[in-house]
This record gives C-alpha cells, sequence and structure tokens, in this order.
C-alpha cells in the first residue's frame, strides 16, 4: 500500500515483475470528486445525498455493459426521483460530465508506466469500466497508447472487478504467470481478489 512516490520506488526486476496491471479510475485518473457529483445531482434537480445512492448502486450495470449510458442515467434518475423524464438531451449531459469527472488523468502515473514499459515490462490497463467511457475516455488517447499494451475493459468483457474471470482474462492476454504480474488499484476487494490469483500486488493512495 502506498502514495505515487512510493510505487516509483518499488524495485522491480528485484520483485521478479514481467508485467503491469495497473486501474483508471484513483490510479491513473482521479476519481470522480464531490463537486462533478454535485452538478450531477443538480441537473438531475434532486439533492446530492439522494442522487448518489442510485449512482453508485447501479454503477456495476453500466461498468459491465448490461446497461448503456442512458440505461444507466434513466435508471438513476427514476430511482433518485428526479422530477426530468426520459429527455435524451439531459441524459447525454449527465454522461458526458460523468466522463469529465474522471478524465483527469494523473501525469506522474503516466511516466512511469511509460518508463516500464520502455524497459520492457508488459503493460496492460484493467478497469471497470463501460465501453462508451472506454471509447471517449481511453480508446486513441496519446497517453494510453503510450503506456500500454493491452486493454481489458468491463464493459467490453462484460465481466467486473473484483470477479475471477476478469483477472484470468488479464493474465490470459500478458501471458505471464500470475506471482510476476504487478497488479496496482485502489480498492481493497479488487486487491484481494488479485492476490487469490496469484499476483503481486500494491494498494494505491493518493
Amino acid at each position: 500500500m502506498g502514495t505515487i512516490d512510493e510505487l516509483v520506488q518499488l524495485d522491480l526486476p528485484a520483485m521478479q515483475v514481467k508485467a503491469l496491471a495497473v486501474d483508471f479510475g484513483g490510479v491513473m485518473s482521479d476519481f470522480i470528486d464531490r463537486d462533478t457529483l454535485g452538478l450531477l445531482s443538480d441537473i438531475a434537480q434532486v439533492p446530492l445525498a439522494v442522487f448518489e445512492i442510485p449512482y453508485w448502486e447501479k454503477r456495476d450495470k453500466l461498468d459491465s455493459g448490461e446497461y448503456d449510458a442512458n440505461s444507466y442515467f434513466h435508471q438513476v434518475l427514476v430511482d433518485a426521483h428526479s422530477p426530468l423524464g426520459d429527455d435524451e438531451e439531459t441524459l447525454e449531459l449527465l454522461f458526458t460530465i460523468d466522463i469529465l469527472g474522471f478524465s483527469h488523468v494523473r501525469p506522474r502515473m503516466v511516466k512511469w508506466v511509460h518508463d516500464m514499459r520502455r524497459r520492457g515490462i508488459k503493460t496492460v490497463l484493467v478497469s471497470n469500466m463501460a465501453s462508451q467511457t472506454y471509447d471517449h475516455l481511453v480508446h486513441g488517447a496519446y497517453w494510453a497508447e503510450a503506456c500500454f499494451d493491452q486493454f481489458v475493459i468491463s464493459g467490453i468483457l462484460g465481466e467486473n472487478k473484483p470477479e475471477e474471470p476478469i483477472f484470468r482474462h488479464t493474465i490470459d492476454l500478458v501471458q505471464t504467470p500470475p506471482r510476476h504480474i504487478l497488479f496496482i488499484d485502489d480498492s481493497e476487494p479488487n486487491i484481494k481478489a488479485a492476490q487469490d490469483m496469484g499476483m503481486q500486488t500494491f494498494l494505491y493512495h493518493r
């Protein structure tokens, strides 16, 4: 467990790390903040304390691909008892603001992952992320192409962390024994699941 300062001090050759599996929100980028969530709740015309309950409870269905963005925010509005109806323009605005809430990519993480890749370590982004978010925020982005060989996206795979299939898919994709993979995430359940698969782990916090 540690910060970016502690992460960059790791001796990956001594740890026999051959591949990095790195989370997006909370590691490669800032996590959505309270101000942005407040803006979303203002658009929905409901209090933040009410809005954020379905926002988080339904998030797994968005990330796994069970809901598309409009279906997700429609259900959030319904569950939050928003006075807004099925206005497609409003749903699209909510999704746009949501994407922007996760868009602040951390330069130091980009540099470190990029440097490790240049040293011959395989790199894979492993994220609970809707396919639409991936398309708008990550796919084709210069920082992503510079940092990562592969991308494991829950909304494309149809499986979320911390479930075993997404970790199994990651191991198969990088073709590296789990003991030689360093998994970096900010979620303790995800870290525990990776450890159960035999990976080395680093619980990231700011």
